[in-house]
């Protein structure tokens, strides 16, 4: 197997619990302590709260495939995307330490302190040889 299929080959990491799914393990346990009280309202709590955490899941999913794109996209040179210019990070939700400025003024994300722009990104394109 060559370096280039080395690193196109799958590697999915899961990622660890985060503080906000910690936070709703906690609120489901307060939950149950007052199971008995109003059954109804109980039900509408945890079905909102059973809807949150597949979602947290499911962002799990999305953000370690953003790692993998981030590490094999052909646009990912030394770390930052060059396939997005970028105009306002604040706006966008990206720390402005994974942003770099360029001599020409233009701004780039380094993908890998912050992957996340790479989760649904329509320019992904496998980096070949």
């Amino acid at each position: 197997m060559s370096s280039i299929d080395e690193n196109l080959k799958p590697n999915v990491v899961v990622l660890s619990t985060s503080d906000l799914e910690e936070e709703i393990k906690g609120i489901n346990e307060e939950l149950k302590k007052f199971k008995g009280e109003n059954e109804e309202e109980h039900r509408k709590i945890y079905e909102i709260l059973s809807n949150l955490s597949k979602m947290l899941n499911w962002i799990n999913v999305a953000k370690s495939q953003a790692i993998w794109k981030s590490k094999t996209c052909k646009h990912s040179v030394n770390f930052t995307c060059q396939a997005w210019n970028i105009s306002d990070e604040e706006k966008l939700g990206i720390p402005s330490e994974a942003i770099v400025i360029n001599q020409d003024g233009t701004k780039k994300v380094i993908v890998s302190k912050f992957p996340d722009i790479c989760m649904i990104c329509p320019l992904y394109e496998a980096r070949r040889s």
